[in-house]
């Protein structure tokens, strides 16, 4: 008992011995907002930490580090690169609708609000975090290509010959690579077929197939 109670005091007096010196000098008189025993026998520690309830309510307001991370370092995708990536991929843009139902090049001309675009008029600049708006509007726009994408991908100069889904209505790995810009997973193909097959029809299937993984790919998802 009288061990360790004389060990106790040790440490607190070392603890509260001097103060924390950044220039590593020795000197120890100075006015600080950290402690130290000494430059040769204990480690620095400064006192000016995070209050802990300020970090348990800000864990609170954007979750975990692994979460908060993923989801504040993730930037949309800019409108002129979408733009390049639809004509890519064998869109259009300045297609019309049909029947009264805008199409994939209508939509993104008119969605510059949306989906962040800048206006150089105001001289507001490009918007560079995600919003709910943005990520609805991609989406109808995904949906709205998909058909000219899977008509039309293989003539494009960026995936030459390849064909999202094969004579059986299948997956193409090649194909879905080019499409995503990125190597196909097997998850990749699980997902597609199973949303290939799960609509009232095949064609509606592929659309939802094709225009879930886009939006999927360019959501930070």
């Amino acid at each position: 008992m009288r061990t360790l109670t004389l060990v106790t005091c040790l440490a607190l007096a070392a603890c509260s011995a001097g103060t924390y010196n950044p220039n590593g000098t020795g000197d120890n008189s100075g006015p600080s907002n950290g402690t130290s025993g000494g430059i040769g026998n204990t480690f620095d520690h400064d006192n000016t930490g995070v209050d802990p309830w300020d970090l348990l309510s800000r864990l609170q307001q954007e979750g975990p580090p692994e979460v908060s991370t993923r989801m504040h370092s993730c930037q949309k995708l800019p409108y002129r690169t979408l733009g390049r990536l639809l004509s890519s991929r064998g869109v259009d843009l300045n297609a019309g609708g049909a029947n009264g139902i805008p199409s994939a090049g209508e939509l993104y001309q008119g969605g510059t609000q949306a989906l962040g675009a800048p206006n150089y008029a105001a001289r507001v600049g490009e918007a560079i975090e995600p919003t709910a708006a943005g990520a609805t509007k991609l989406m109808d726009i995904f949906v709205q290509a998909a058909p000219q994408i899977i008509a039309n991908i293989g003539n494009t100069a960026a995936c030459p010959g390849v064909s999202i889904f094969d004579a059986q209505g299948r997956c193409d790995r090649d194909g879905l690579t080019c499409l995503l810009g990125y190597p196909a997973t097997d998850q990749h193909l699980a997902l597609c077929n199973q949303a290939a097959v799960s609509a009232s029809t095949p064609q509606i299937g592929q659309i939802i197939a094709v225009a879930s993984l886009l939006s999927a790919a360019h959501t930070c998802e």
